[in-house]
């Protein structure tokens, strides 16, 4: 991608400024989440990778939400981190190139929520085709296509960002490049801009939201015919989890991006975001693996082959 703003050698990132007595506390907490977040769903993949009772679409469709976890954390992480030792500067490519990745990892995990939440919705309400609708060529295309996309989809945005003049301030008050507060730093107009991320929601955002609403209706629909307290419990165990993470995903994205008066609270904006880029990558591996008898069973074999081994 050409930058054509090149009158503007970079930023500084404030990250949370604001609370220097307690910079080195929130270093080491920002640290071991982010290790966390790493090892958990490094952990996860490395399970459904080694057992084959694991191969199969719902577990795909993990291994791909976790990879992207790993990347949008490691996209953050480090720079943010560096802004608790003073280091606080970012060149204007590395900015813009850190919002297009971040504006494409947000598409990608709620298009792959989608996609799951369709993985969910034939489980449940056509079990006896489940094999052959999301069939393993089935998957690798829709996996496939939900990368492409998100990739794709920053392209316009990024387009008209890198043009705006950045006369105001070169201060990000955020922890990383969030176009929200880069916008408030231009002093050009950014109606065409807005625009652009009006159409692109209604396209992209609001389709998948509307998607995945259907499916859950569905979804709860069918468990609520289901006679037995423990049959209904027992389906919509398989589905809690990914409930949640989606739940957390779209509140959190609507009171950060959609929501004006919170949105011009910078302090909460910052805070809210960090469930994101923090709390829900490190919650997936947990929330899936605790909801979950056949992961937590390929995890206690794996720990009992290796006890075998050592001896």
């Amino acid at each position: 991608m050409i930058y054509e703003n090149t009158s503007v050698e970079g930023f500084t990132l404030l990250g949370y400024f604001e609370y220097p007595n307690f910079k080195f506390l929130l270093f080491f907490g920002f640290l071991s989440a982010y290790s966390l977040c790493i090892l958990g769903n490094i952990v996860l993949i490395a399970l459904v990778y080694l057992n084959s009772q694991l191969h199969s679409p719902m577990y795909f469709f993990l291994c791909n939400l976790s990879s992207l976890d790993i990347c949008l954390t490691t996209l953050i992480h480090p720079k943010f981190l560096l802004t608790f030792l003073n280091m606080r500067s970012i060149s204007f490519h590395e900015c813009m190139g850190q919002l297009y990745l971040y504006i494409a990892f947000q598409s990608l995990e709620y298009l792959l929520l989608t996609v799951m939440s369709y993985d969910r919705y034939v489980a449940i309400c056509n079990p006896l085709h489940y094999n052959i609708i999301l069939n393993r060529k089935f998957c690798v295309i829709l996996s496939a296509v939900t990368w492409l996309i998100s990739l794709i989809d920053p392209a316009p945005i990024m387009r008209l960002v890198t043009k705006l003049p950045f006369c105001k301030s070169h201060q990000i008050n955020h922890h990383f490049c969030d176009s929200v507060e880069l916008l408030k730093l231009s002093c050009g107009s950014i109606t065409r801009l807005g625009i652009v991320i009006l159409i692109e929601s209604v396209i992209l955002a609001l389709p998948a939201f509307l998607f995945t609403l259907y499916t859950y209706v569905s979804i709860i629909s069918i468990i609520l015919k289901i006679q037995t307290a423990r049959g209904r419990l027992k389906a919509f165990s398989t589905c809690a989890s990914h409930l949640t993470v989606v739940s957390m995903l779209y509140v959190t994205l609507t009171c950060v991006y959609f929501v004006p008066s919170f949105s011009q609270s910078v302090n909460d904006s910052k805070t809210v975001s960090l469930l994101n880029i923090v709390l829900i990558p490190m919650l997936n591996p947990v929330l899936y693996s605790l909801q979950n008898k056949d992961v937590k069973n390929a995890f206690l074999k794996l720990i009992k082959q290796k006890q075998i081994s050592a001896k």
